[in-house]
């Protein structure tokens, strides 16, 4: 089976994004295949602060992704400059989810198989 790690860099308001995202991975889990986490970046990082004014048009896009994370343990993470420079704080993210460097991310891409990009890429 093939192991996946996934990319994200738009923000929560574009929720189809972060909709195919979930829905692709249900897919791959289903036909046996691991996913290695989420790794978010750029703007990517609002999708984790859990207290994010969504609105009453827009799905609630962290709740959606720690609902399914935590289901199916994938790891979450945030990048640590983009926190940083967003100042969004580790303790407003959806639970299960941490900070780290884009370094770590590139441990990922070696254990991984493929690596899927959802967004611009910053």
């Amino acid at each position: 089976m093939t192991t996946y790690s996934m990319f994200i860099s738009t923000e929560p308001y574009k929720f189809e994004v972060t909709d195919s995202l979930i829905e692709l991975c249900k897919a791959l889990i289903k036909k046996g295949h691991t996913i290695k986490g989420f790794f978010f970046f750029g703007t990517g990082v609002y999708n984790l602060k859990a207290d994010i004014s969504c609105g009453s048009t827009i799905r609630d896009v962290p709740k959606k992704l720690e609902k399914f994370t935590t289901e199916n343990n994938i790891p979450v993470v945030a990048c640590s400059t983009w926190v940083s420079l967003t100042g969004i704080k580790e303790s407003n993210f959806i639970e299960g989810a941490t900070e780290e460097g884009l370094g770590d991310f590139s441990n990922w891409v070696v254990e991984s198989d493929k690596i899927l990009v959802f967004g611009t890429g910053g």
